[in-house]
Parts: structure tokens; sequence; C-alpha cells
């Protein structure tokens, strides 16, 4: 298979929802929002901001790309197990989803210039909750059913540039746009009441920038040996003004009406990201921060309560024993491991959602620097207290990464 019709996949596939079933946490504001990460970076607590590679396209940091020498090509694929409990029970969900395309090629290598194209989720939308309570005297049973689904994809253009050789810095631009939908519908036990339902489409599009730097020098101003290296990354995500187009269906036995309210917006917040990176001995050891002001999303000009700042600490190592092209493939694999804590964007009856979660990982080698790079989570997300609900979550994410050379058939002798 050709490098040509490989990229032809990569735009016909990239039409597909990333949004699936998922935690009902994801009910507020534009749903759960999904970190750029990998099968590598997964296994390394989900860090990457100050992480550099040939062969590895970091959607991060746009600056990291610039030492890419040649067209790469990633897919990224995630399968998720959720088990949701409170004091009345639990439920078990499972789902996977494509979770995103990536390509990037050089265009001028003398200032490291490397242009990506990419799609991927920004935010999903996955929730089924049921209500029932009796009212009356003739204790009338009125069941409530909400549902949402949907989400936010980000199409994106990055470059990096390269203004010294220890300085680099890049650019992404993101179109943002998708659709929420979200059902809610009531039914009574009895012959004398009669329900109905709602049913909302908020579509959603507007562009976004972020902006990233990555300095490689740290290790020589330092004055460390030749086989200690330390980069120093950040990031700036500009935020958003989305365009919303906002429809509702009112459903009863009465009547049936479509009200359509067109151009609301919905304020993005911005955010902003720095990390670290240090190579000692075939080791590579990275810490990442990461915040979004989301005290500032608005939405029809009103902000929703249930949501506050975000902010995720997260560390992790690489270990790649091999050293030459020429070595075994057992030598040429990679193993990851970390962990982060999450605080999330969401405040519910005064509780903080938060997560913490051990992550690790492994990369298998194919041809040239192609490789299959998987990573695993673990956490527990959410309490039981305050009348919420505790997740305990495992994902497994997969990354095939083909580079060019990988399509170059060897010269026959």
């Amino acid at each position: 298979m050709t490098m040509k019709k490989i990229i032809t996949l990569l735009l016909l596939f990239s039409v597909s929802a990333f949004a699936g079933k998922g935690s009902i946490y994801s009910r507020f504001g534009i749903g759960d929002i999904n970190p750029l990460v990998s099968g590598r970076t997964v296994g390394m607590g989900n860090t990457g901001v100050a992480l550099l590679g040939d062969g590895y396209i970091n959607d991060l940091n746009p600056a990291a790309l610039a030492n890419i020498s040649h067209t790469v090509i990633t897919a990224d694929y995630q399968f998720q197990n959720l088990t949701a409990a409170d004091p009345g029970g639990t439920s078990i969900l499972n789902n996977g989803n494509i979770s995103g395309f990536s390509l990037a090629f050089p265009v001028y290598a003398p200032k490291k210039m490397v242009l990506s194209l990419a799609v991927l989720p920004y935010s999903s939308v996955g929730y089924e909750q049921q209500q029932s309570q009796n009212v009356g005297k003739d204790a009338v049973t009125i069941t409530q059913m909400y549902e949402g689904r949907g989400g936010l994809t980000s199409g994106q253009l990055s470059l990096s540039y390269a203004p010294s050789p220890n300085f680099l810095v890049g650019v992404t631009t993101h179109y943002l746009f998708g659709a929420i939908y979200s059902d809610q519908t009531i039914n009574f036990d009895s012959p004398d009441f009669f329900g109905g339902s709602y049913n909302q489409t908020m579509s959603m599009r507007g562009f976004g920038f972020t902006l990233g730097g990555i300095y490689s020098g740290i290790d020589k101003a330092l004055g460390l040996s030749d086989g200690h290296h330390l980069n120093l990354g950040a990031t700036f995500f500009t935020g958003s003004s989305l365009t919303v187009d906002d429809e509702t269906l009112r459903n009863f036995s009465s009547n049936r009406d479509t009200v359509a309210a067109k151009n609301h917006s919905l304020a993005l917040p911005f955010g902003f990201s720095t990390g670290l990176a240090y190579l000692r001995n075939n080791i590579v050891y990275a810490a990442d921060v990461h915040f979004q002001s989301w005290d500032n999303y608005k939405i029809r000009g009103v902000h929703p309560a249930e949501l506050q700042n975000s902010i995720r600490f997260g560390a992790g190592a690489e270990f790649l024993q091999a050293k030459e092209f020429t070595d075994s493939f057992w030598e040429k694999l990679a193993y990851r491991i970390g962990g982060y804590y999450d605080q999330t964007n969401l405040k519910i009856n005064g509780q903080s959602i938060n997560g913490i979660f051990g992550t690790a990982g492994i990369g298998f080698p194919f041809s040239g620097d192609s490789r299959l790079n998987i990573g695993i989570e673990y956490g527990i997300r959410g309490t039981r207290t305050a009348s919420l609900i505790e997740e305990n979550i495992f994902r497994m994410t997969f990354s095939l990464s083909a580079s060019e050379t990988m399509f170059i058939q060897p010269p026959v002798e």
C-alpha cells in the first residue's frame, strides 16, 4: 500500500464521529474533555508537552513536530470499560472508538518546518440516566429518562519552526465542530396522565489556536554531559467563540412543535500547559501540568454553576534499550509507566469531581520508525458521597504509526 493511499484513507475516515456512550458526568458543559493523547503518551501518565522524537507525532505541542524527518501517519483507537457505582447499585459499560488520525511531513528541513494535519476528538457526550418517583395520593409513578450523545471534534493544521537549533516554536489552528444531542422523556404509569419528550440539538463551530514552544538547550546551559538532555515545553490555547445553532423539538400528546434559535454563542475558555522531559541512560522522564480556565466558560452569556477550572498533573517514564538500528526486535521494545491526578472541570453538589490514574505501556517496532504503541490506564473518578457517582475506569489506547520508509521497497540484489 502506498503512502498516497494511506493519506486518502485518513481523509475518508476523518468524517467519523468520535463520541460514544460513556460517563454520566458528560451531561454537563460540552461533555468529557479529551486530552490529546496517543498510545505513547498514555503510558507515560498522559505527558508529552516537552517530548521530541522522530517518527512520533506529538499533538500536545506543535513545536514538538520539529524533529520529524520524513512523512509519518498515525491512527489511534481507544477501548474503555467504565463501572459506575452509587449507594443504589452499579452499572458496567464497554465501548470502543477511533480516537484520532494524524499526518505529518517535513516541508523545509533547514528550519525544521514540519506540517501536520489531524482530526481529533475534543469532547465527548454519552450518557443515559433514569429517575422514578411516586407522587400524589394515588402514588402515580413518574419516570424520566435523560440521554445525551455527540461532542466536539478538532480538525487541525499545525506547523513547527526552529528560530535556533535549541529553540522550537509551533502553532496549531483548530476548527472545532460538532453537535450535542440531548433527549428527555417523561412517562406516567396512569392512563389519566400523558407523557412527552424534549429533543434538543446544539450544533457548534468555531476556530481556536494553540501556540507552543520547546527549549532543548537547558542541559548545555547547566553543563550536563552528552548523555543527558533536558527539554522545557509550554503551550497556550487561545480559547474559542463558537457559534451555536440550537433546535428543540417538543412532542406532547396535545401538540408537537419545533423551536429553533440560531446564532447563540459559546465561550470556550483559554488554557495552558508546561512540561519537562529529561533523557538519561536511555530513560526518558517526563512531567506535565495542564490548566484550563472553565470559570470563563459561558453559553448564551451565562456561566453554568457546575463548571470550575480544571488542572491535571502527570508524570511518567519510558525505557528504550536499543541504541543501534541493527538491534534486535526485543531490544527495540519500549516500556512505559506513569500516573496522573485530574481535577476535572466539574463541581456538583459542592463536590469537585476528581480522578487519580495509574498508567503503563509498551511500544512494538516495525519497519523503520513504524511502531504499535499500546497504553493502559486505570483509575477512579468521582465519589459516592453527596448523591454522586463513583467511576472505575479502565482504558486501553492503540496507536499505529507508519513512516514513509515502511512503504519503500528494498532494492533487489
